[in-house]
C-alpha cells in the first residue's frame, strides 16, 4: 500500500491511498491495544511499565 502511495499519479489518488494506509495503521493499532489489554488482564503478575520502549532503547545503545 505504501508503494501505491508513492506511485500514485494524481494528488487525489495519492490522498486516497494515504487515507487507506492510515486507516489500516489505525485498525492494526486498535487491535494490538485490545490484545495487549486482554493479555495484561489475563496476566496480572506482569507489571506495567509506563515507557517500555525507552528501556529497550537504552539497552541497545553502544557504550564507548
Amino acid at each position: 500500500m505504501q508503494q501505491q502511495v508513492q506511485q500514485a499519479t494524481s494528488p487525489q489518488q495519492k490522498a486516497q491511498f494515504k487515507k487507506q494506509l492510515n486507516d489500516v495503521h489505525q485498525e492494526i493499532s486498535e487491535r494490538t491495544q485490545k490484545q495487549l489489554k486482554s493479555f495484561a488482564e489475563q496476566h496480572p503478575e506482569i507489571k506495567h511499565e509506563v515507557n517500555p520502549g525507552r528501556r529497550i532503547a537504552n539497552q541497545n545503545t553502544i557504550q564507548s
